[in-house]
């Protein structure tokens, strides 16, 4: 599906991708509902990290973001790529 064809609900898993400005070490996969994190590099502007993983529901979803709000790390995006 793409970035707009998911339907998700707040009860029933879904897989996201989470983009952010700034670096997140691969250790912190644990703590984010073992999502998996790659960063991107750019010459001429701040790194992104990009998350992607399968969560529960909305209540592990907001759990992630509070986690990335609490590292100063600001969300650059939020797609749901496939629900269920």
């Amino acid at each position: 599906m793409n970035d707009q064809g998911a339907q998700p609900t707040m009860k029933e898993p879904a897989i996201y991708r989470i983009r952010v400005r700034g670096h997140l070490d691969a250790m912190w996969s644990e703590r984010l509902e073992a999502m998996n994190i790659t960063e991107l590099r750019h010459k001429e502007k701040e790194n992104e990290t990009i998350l992607v993983g399968r969560l529960a529901d909305q209540a592990a979803l907001a759990g992630v973001l509070n986690t990335l709000y609490e590292q100063h790390l600001p969300v650059l995006s939020v797609a749901c790529l496939e629900e269920g």
